[in-house]
């Protein structure tokens, strides 16, 4: 399970085995969890997390975030959790050979494919108005185009050398993937595009809102496959950033958040109404906040094949195996990385 914490002056502490919230409020009971049962703990508000909390939470492995204003700002996890010296200085030597480049390479792709796979299998199911039907094949076509060209020249070199290109390349495409996106979700969301520091709309909301917990699930694989978070590829490394976390996102943002959020909005079970505005700030309400974690908690545990592998497995073990795969793939004990895809 996941604990969120959001009450104000809330206190996280140790009883045994288990964790306990407490609350200035005697209304609000002490809340107890057995850390056994708990994944990741999430802070919202300004709270105390106790040293004995502190010991249990690291010595389980179970990773913290904290956000402030909506957005994460820090992560607390277990420092013995951190890689293998073999797989961290191969990945690490990764980085100054086109090893690090054909990595990125790959996930960019697989990331690419999946807005466009997730298009098609909106395309296939929904009824959709002709002109709105003409803009979303044009943009899956344009996706195409993108996987078809040809990247070779990238693999000659280190990634250092490429990194302003593939960023270019990653930017075109999300831009044609959220301009169709926009087209599939309702004007009363007001989704125009991609924002957030902060998120103005409800999609954005949703969508930053669950990126971070998606942050939080990849941390842990990269974690149990023993590489280092903070040794990223294309995303720049920066004191306090996870760079190889987001370099890995990128293949699980749209198989398991975007096409939750889509279903939310299809089956309307989410509305404006959801949310409240603070400035330029859009900010889900307590109880659509505890439905939507819920939902995503779900989503996490659905079994789906990865289109170019053909292995059958809920997305959490999807997560593990593709940092595993990395980890493989950058020792050199397999010749090609595989990311993850949707299928059609």
């Amino acid at each position: 399970m996941i604990l969120i914490v959001a009450e104000h002056g809330a206190k996280i502490g140790k009883e045994g085995e288990r964790l306990y919230v407490s609350y200035p409020s005697e209304e609000i009971a002490k809340n107890y969890v057995p850390i056994i049962k708990l994944e990741q703990l999430i802070i919202e508000s300004k709270a105390t997390l106790t040293s004995g909390a502190i010991d249990l939470l690291t010595a389980n492995g179970v990773p913290t975030l904290f956000f402030r204003g909506g957005k994460p700002v820090g992560i607390l996890h277990s420092y013995v959790a951190h890689g293998t010296v073999a797989v961290r200085r191969a990945q690490i030597l990764a980085y100054e050979s086109s090893i690090g480049t054909a990595f990125i390479l790959s996930t960019l792709k697989g990331a690419i494919t999946n807005k466009r796979n997730l298009l098609r299998r909106i395309q296939k199911n929904r009824q959709l108005e002709p002109k709105v039907e003409t803009l979303i094949k044009g943009k899956i076509e344009e996706l195409d185009g993108y996987l078809e060209k040809d990247h070779s020249q990238f693999l000659k070199s280190k990634i250092l050398n490429n990194r302003d290109k593939l960023f270019a390349f990653e930017g075109a495409a999300a831009d044609a993937y959220f301009s169709a996106l926009k087209e599939l979700i309702s004007p009363d969301f007001n989704f125009l595009n991609r924002n957030r520091r902060p998120p103005r709309d409800p999609v954005n909301s949703m969508l930053s809102y669950a990126y971070s917990i998606l942050t939080m699930k990849v941390l842990s694989g990269v974690l149990i496959a023993g590489l280092e978070p903070y040794a990223g590829f294309l995303h720049t490394d920066r004191s306090g950033k996870p760079s190889f976390v987001l370099d890995l996102i990128e293949e699980f943002r749209q198989p398991i958040v975007d096409r939750l959020i889509l279903r939310l909005i299809g089956k309307s079970e989410v509305s404006p109404d959801d949310f409240t505005i603070q400035g330029q700030y859009c900010k889900m309400k307590d109880a659509f906040k505890k439905h939507f974690l819920g939902e995503l908690i779900t989503s996490f545990t659905q079994t789906e094949i990865n289109e170019l592998t053909g292995k059958s497995m809920s997305f959490e073990q999807h997560i593990i195996h593709q940092a595993r795969s990395a980890g493989k793939y950058f020792k050199g004990e397999i010749e090609n990385y595989y990311p993850f895809t949707l299928t059609r």
